[in-house]
Order: C-alpha cells, then structure tokens, then sequence
C-alpha cells in the first residue's frame, strides 16, 4: 500500500506543481477538470447513499462556479447561486412528485456539494489570478497544506495516543495533529526563507503563520469529508488513485486550505 501511495504521488503530484508553478490559465483549466472528477465521485457517493441526484446539474453547477470565478466578478456569482439553487429545487420537486420521499435531503445534499466543490475549488482560481505572485502563494498554499498531511501521518502513527475523533476516524491523534501543525509552522518559515527574493511579501513570519493555520485547516476538511463518507457507509471517495482513493480524498483538506490561503493573502498582504 505504502509503495502504491508512493508511486501514485510521484505520478501526480510534479505535474501539479509545475502547472501551479506556471499559474495563468494552464492552472485553472487544470483545476477545472480535477474539480469536475470530484464533482462527479460526490455525486455518486450520494447515489451509492441510496440518494436521487442529478449528475448534469451537479457538474454543470461546478464548471459554472469556477468559469466566473475565472472569467466574471461582482453581482454575476451571487446571480449564479440564485440559478443553481432554483434548478435544483425544481429537480428535488419534481423528484418528490414522483415518489422520492428523500427529495428534500437529497436536496440538501446536492447543495452542500456544489459548494464543497464549486465554491472551495474556486478559491484556487481566486488566489492564481491574484497579483502580485498569486501563483507562487498558491503554491506555497499546497506544499503546506500536504507537508503538514505528511508530519501529522509520520507523527502520528509513531507517536500517536490521543484520539481526537475517536468515533469518526479513530486514527486520528492529538499528537498527530500537534506533529502536522509543528511541520506546518517550520516548514512554512523554511519556505518564506527559500523565497524571499521571488516572494518576499511572504517572508519568515507570514511563512510560519500561514504553516500554521494549515495545521487545524487540514484537519478540519479531512474530517469533515471523513463525516460525510461515514454517513454514507463508505471508505473512500472513489478509487481513481491508486492507493490514495479517490479524487475527494486527496482534495479534502486542500480545497479549504486554497480558501484560507486566499483569504490570508487578502487580508495580510492587500
């Protein structure tokens, strides 16, 4: 498994680095088409649910988001959300009238993944469009957010005692969320250090405050999407990767981070 992993990652993960390092709209249809993959694996754990949902809805509402994140601003994404949630309702209507008893949770449900996705995924976008350096930030918002996965797996599974969540993922540590936490703050001075001349906004002390906040931000998406497949009585996302699961499971702690990311670079340096 550990090999599997391994090499999984090396598939992956240097082609995704090298477009968030290239930014501009390479990144975004790349991100794009990742965020459609999920889309589509939350779609069909909800189905697997027992759940009625529409895929050309879910997916259209996905790419819709990103698009205007991409392409438009102001009044028009609010407008978007109005559009999206009245087809929705229609289709959770019509599904009620014809004997769908759940119409309204799967409604619910629907939503809740359009947002995850869609509007998460977004904030990727959001932070490569931004000037200056949005790209590198966004990179160093991913490096973080997967070295701090990395310290509090290591650390954990050495070290680990304290269950955390011992219901909803009882492999779960304080220790390990300490330990990612820790590698988040080092590593995120590290890298403020290795950039200071391509990124000098960054620097050692908004470095080790971003690395920081990776730590509980990681912890919160994974355990959110670790409570949705719970209740759905699944293991995995999917099984696209090769010893990693799904598309959902490598994304759940870095759509919220992108997120955080945007935010701190708004706030700290706008």
């Amino acid at each position: 498994m550990l090999r599997q992993r391994a090499l999984s990652a090396l598939m992956f993960v240097p082609p995704f680095l090298a477009l968030t390092w290239l930014g501009g709209i390479a990144f975004n249809l790349c991100l794009l088409v990742v965020l459609v993959f999920a889309g589509f694996e939350f779609a069909r754990m909800l189905k697997s649910g027992g759940y009625r949902v529409s895929f050309l809805l879910m997916m259209g509402a996905i790419v819709a988001l990103v698009l205007l994140r991409m392409f438009a601003s102001g009044w028009v994404e609010p407008m978007a959300w109005t559009i999206i949630l009245a087809l929705l309702g229609s289709y959770s209507l019509w599904q009620y009238e014809h004997g769908d008893d759940k119409a309204f949770i799967s409604l619910g449900l629907q939503v809740l993944g359009v947002f995850y996705i869609g509007v998460l995924g977004s904030y990727g976008v959001s932070l490569n469009q931004s000037q200056p350096n949005g790209n590198l930030w966004l990179l160093v918002t991913i490096a973080l957010v997967w070295l701090v996965d990395a310290g509090a797996y290591l650390i954990g599974s050495r070290f680990g005692k304290r269950k955390v969540t011992p219901k909803l993922s009882p492999k779960k540590s304080l220790e390990g969320l300490i330990g990612g936490t820790l590698t988040g703050l080092i590593s995120g001075v590290l890298i403020g250090w290795v950039l200071l001349k391509p990124l000098p906004e960054l620097g050692l002390l908004n470095g080790g405050v971003l690395g920081l906040l990776m730590g509980p931000t990681a912890f919160f998406g994974d355990a959110l999407m670790s409570l949705i497949k719970r209740s759905l009585a699944l293991k995995d996302t999917g099984s696209l990767i090769p010893g990693h699961g799904g598309v959902l499971d490598r994304l759940d702690s870095m759509l919220w981070a992108m997120a955080v990311g945007y935010y701190f670079f708004i706030i700290f340096y706008l």
